[in-house]
């Protein structure tokens, strides 16, 4: 399978429809950096997979990169979507689309059919466009920088499933399968004992009953005494005996709690009857009484002292009243001989001697109130102590009042008690004989325990004989379970063994194949010649369980450390380009390479050249994308230096608008064989 044509719109850098139309034999991209180059490998990554990835960052500054797959510039594409064409050698072209709004026309598995053989490895699409298409940014990143083990598990992959994985994946099931079964062998063993651990413990539990068993006739006799209405089988005796102990015990416990409230209000009534508490309650009475009295006489006082200091008060405002009617008649004076205030005829020292009579009048309806008032608050101050001592002997009163109330409360509470559960009420008032027979029932209860165990030991013989077949037969199931752990951890050691040997044969088949890029590689190398000195590049397998991968040239270098980023990049597309070559699982052949001259000087530049035009002498399809004019020059000469297929270029440039796109387009004609043999034919005749 080859590319036929890559189609893209409103993709990336592209908002109009661009499409490029691969040579049959290789395809030349130029054009400066920013201009759309890459953005066609991009096209041809996303449609096989729906993802690029070729950054290593997925997400910044709360944006990921599929909010960049799309165009964003100014201007609205006519569509969003990519389109590659595959052909094979029957010339049939196969399309695969994936669009913004319907997303992929073909399944990842369908691709794989199409690209892949049936033995391919997991992840083939990513691992067919990781091996395919060689980008200038991931050169030496995917070779001489990766640590040892990336690099090992990186061409693992590449050269997809070896012969025998299927037999890994099958001994790794039958490991499971072999632990599983163990596990459940070691269950079952464990099962087994805690079931046998069970029944012994209850054997041990019915022989000390039944060496502790009594007299059985004696026992019946017991139960019947108790239970006069009892059955006479065996089994019910035992359950009405049982459920009767259980409801009579019941029972006990609110005898018990009865009795317990019972003393406690005998006690509490001995102590209010006694006669130091009747005497107190007596002197708390007198008091209260004596107090209340002492009170009255006081607030009595109060009060007549108040009624006299608001006579006081009337009287002081009547002289205030009088006194401003003399100072106003005064301020008049007579009027024509005549009171101002009551008209009478008056001389004047008549006059004055009734202005006076006035005052001294006004003098004494006031002199009264200062004496009033101080008789008040001296009444009041007296009064306090009476009321103060009301109180106190009113708080000692309400004390009694309240403990006689509680013993009240405590007398019903003890009544309804003793209705609630069906006691017999006599008791309430005499907790003596309630203790009496408390303990009597105390003791027919135990009496009535021992006769049913008693009787249940003669039942419990036969159970012991049933349990004792059950040991017998569950010590024989142990004994075959421990057998069937025994073969289970034989056959776990075995799978495990097995799989050491498969995994060790499978390692050596991965060595083996690997040892068959190491020609390859050194070839590669050579042609391109990243160190002068250093001519040749040599690899090493290590490690049992984690396998180790390094790269070493002169003596034992590693040339991550010693070559420049232009040499590291030389060696690095040897690498690359033998772990694509060696694929042997993909129908695919086409080189991709995204400007891989990048900080190579132009005589491995020169040296690239010659090994893609190796390769295209195989047959394989080259896409490069380059920067430099000239060299894209070279590359359409030197690539198209053969009959197998003609050749393309495509110049991209940043078209009005801001959107990339095709501005220059030519089909490179292949060179005929023997060409130049006739022209030196005709020119020699």
């Amino acid at each position: 399978m080859k590319l036929a044509y890559a189609e893209m719109s409103g993709f990336r850098g592209f908002r109009q429809r661009a499409r490029v139309e691969f040579g049959e034999g290789f395809t030349i991209l130029c054009g400066r950096n920013g201009v759309g180059k890459s953005t066609l490998f991009d096209c041809i990554e996303f449609a096989l997979t729906g993802t690029i990835n070729k950054y290593e960052v997925e997400k910044a500054a709360k944006e990921s990169l599929a909010d960049y797959i799309w165009w964003r510039g100014a201007g609205e594409p006519a569509a969003r979507y990519v389109k590659i064409g595959f052909v094979g050698a029957d010339g049939e072209v196969v399309e695969i689309e994936r669009s913004r709004e319907s997303g992929a026309s073909h399944t990842t598995n369908q691709i794989e059919l199409l690209l892949c053989t049936a033995n391919r490895p997991d992840g083939a699409l990513a691992q067919l466009c990781k091996t395919s298409i060689i980008r200038d940014e991931w050169i030496a990143a995917l070779s001489v920088d990766l640590s040892e083990t990336e690099r090992f598990e990186l061409v693992r992959a590449a050269l997809g499933p070896a012969e025998g994985a299927d037999l890994l994946a099958k001994i790794k099931s039958v490991n499971n399968i072999a632990d599983t079964k163990l596990k459940n062998a070691e269950s079952a063993y464990e099962a087994v004992r805690a079931q046998l651990t069970i029944r012994l413990s209850q054997t041990a539990g019915l022989r000390d009953t039944i060496s502790k068993a009594g007299d059985i006739a004696a026992a019946l006799v017991t139960i019947h005494a108790e239970l006069p209405s009892a059955p006479t089988e065996t089994i019910d005796l035992l359950n009405a005996g049982r459920a009767a102990l259980s409801q009579r015990k019941s029972k006990l416990d609110y005898l018990a709690e009865a009795a317990h409230l019972g003393h406690e209000i005998a006690l509490r009534r001995l102590e209010l009857m006694s006669p130091g508490g009747m005497v107190a309650r007596q002197t708390a009475e007198e008091t209260l009484n004596v107090a209340l009295e002492a009170n009255d006489i006081a607030q009595n006082t109060v009060r007549a002292a108040l009624e006299a200091f608001q006579r006081e008060e009337e009287a002081n405002q009547t002289a205030a009243h009088l006194m401003s009617l003399l100072e106003h008649g005064q301020k008049l004076g007579l009027h024509d001989g005549n009171c101002p205030l009551c008209a009478a005829h008056r001389t004047m020292p008549e006059f004055e001697s009734g202005l006076a009579i006035g005052r001294a009048r006004v003098a004494l309806l006031a002199a009264g109130l200062p004496a009033a008032r101080e008789r008040l608050v001296a009444a009041q101050n007296t009064a306090s102590e009476p009321a103060q001592r009301v109180a106190l002997a009113q708080m000692n009163w309400q004390e009694h009042s309240r403990q006689i109330a509680a013993l009240a409360e405590m007398e019903q509470a003890h009544v309804e008690f003793f209705e609630n559960h069906g006691l017999v009420p006599t008791f309430a008032s005499d907790p003596q004989a309630m203790d009496r027979e408390i303990e009597d029932e105390r003791d027919r209860l135990i009496n009535l325990e021992a006769a049913l165990r008693t009787l249940e030991a003669s039942q419990g013989i036969s159970q012991l004989t049933s349990l004792e077949e059950q040991i017998a037969e569950l010590r024989r199931e142990s004994d075959k379970v421990a057998k069937d752990v025994s073969r289970a951890r034989e056959a776990v050691a075995t799978a495990h063994a097995m799989e050491r040997s498969v995994r060790r044969v499978s390692a050596e088949i991965v060595d083996e194949r690997l040892a068959q890029i190491s020609p390859l590689l050194n070839e590669l190398y050579q042609r391109l010649r990243p160190h002068a000195d250093w001519r040749t590049i040599e690899y090493s397998i290590r490690g049992d369980v984690r396998r180790f991968l390094s790269l070493r040239v002169g003596d034992g270098l590693n040339p991550q450390f010693v070559f420049s980023s232009g040499q590291r990049r030389a060696a690095g597309l040897a690498f690359l380009l033998s772990v694509h070559l060696s694929r042997a699982w993909t129908k695919w052949d086409t080189l991709l390479l995204d400007d891989p001259v990048q900080h190579i000087d132009d005589f491995r530049a020169l040296q690239l050249t010659e090994v893609l035009a190796a390769l295209r002498m195989d047959g394989r399809q080259i896409v490069c994308a380059v920067e430099d004019s000239a060299l894209a020059e070279l590359l359409c000469r030197r690539l198209g230096a053969t009959n197998e297929g003609d050749g393309r270029r495509y110049d991209f440039e940043i078209l009005p608008g801001g959107s990339a796109g095709v501005a220059y387009e030519r089909i490179i004609p292949s060179t005929p064989s023997g060409v130049l043999r006739r022209e030196y034919s005709k020119s020699a005749s």
